[in-house]
């Protein structure tokens, strides 16, 4: 049984990586509006901004994902050194720390700047919602091992988007 849940784990993360990519490449534009003296001043048009809410560090599976948000909003490409910490064997087995640097830097990072706007996570599950100015939410899953290194990393539409 054992073996089934690892096999499962490991087809469902191959899959969710590869998802979000697609995903994400419809939900960003890689065209950037003109901006204009009066873009910064003009906030009346646009809806409400999200209130941000923290991600509490107190669990490893809290500081990673607080982490992970960070290295969306950085102003720094992700690079793979960072990645092979973080990342436990199985996860890499199916995704390259290459390959989520790439999925990472061209197709997460330019709906940039991400604000949490909820948090709903235990010990080593959590799922964090990021809203973009550029992109409908998203919903961050990451799951981590009892040494706190990620098993699991999905970014999926979300439900706050209904």
């Amino acid at each position: 049984m054992k073996f089934f849940r690892r096999t499962r784990m490991s087809m469902a993360t191959t899959a969710l990586v590869a998802g979000t990519a697609m995903m994400l490449s419809a939900c960003s534009s890689t065209d950037t509006p003109e901006e204009t003296p009066n873009d910064s001043l003009n906030t009346s048009q646009e809806a409400p901004a999200e209130e941000s809410v923290e991600i509490p560090g107190d669990t490893a599976v809290g500081e990673e994902s607080q982490t992970i948000v960070d290295m969306l909003n950085a102003d720094e490409d992700t690079t793979v050194d960072v990645w092979e910490d973080k990342l436990h064997p199985s996860f890499t087995a199916e995704v390259p720390a290459e390959d989520m640097v790439e999925i990472f830097n061209q197709n997460l990072r330019p709906a940039k700047p991400f604000t949490v706007t909820n948090y709903e996570g235990g010990d080593r599950q959590a799922v964090t919602t990021l809203t973009s100015p550029v992109s409908d939410p998203l919903d961050m899953t990451v799951v981590v091992d009892t040494e706190g290194l990620i098993t699991g990393l999905f970014f999926g539409e979300s439900g706050a988007a209904d």
